[in-house]
């Protein structure tokens, strides 16, 4: 009984993980088509996840679509999951 609110609280984690995988998504999918990073909605998505995304020194890539593919917003994405991955071993366990 005791490891139910453990168990609560870390499926908020993991679904908070997934939610933020999902807005950095959104972010690398907006950003690739420069067109819909044009959009007042595009531009505020990109500037709701800035805080989200760190550097890692990795220069973004130009698409020919006159966006870019942001590079660190995928690593990010690789970091989401793989954190969301690690709370759901330990949740399968408590």
């Amino acid at each position: 009984m005791s490891s139910k609110p453990v168990r609560r609280i870390l499926s908020l984690a993991m679904n908070v993980f997934v939610f933020l995988a999902i807005l950095a998504t959104a972010r690398l999918v907006v950003e690739f088509f420069g067109q819909l990073a044009a959009q007042g909605w595009g531009k505020a998505l990109v500037s709701l996840s800035n805080p989200l995304i760190l550097s890692f020194g990795v220069a973004p890539i130009k698409t020919p679509y006159g966006g870019i593919f942001d590079v660190a917003a995928a690593f990010m994405i690789v970091i989401f999951l793989a954190a969301e991955w690690v709370l759901s071993s330990v949740q399968s366990r408590a």
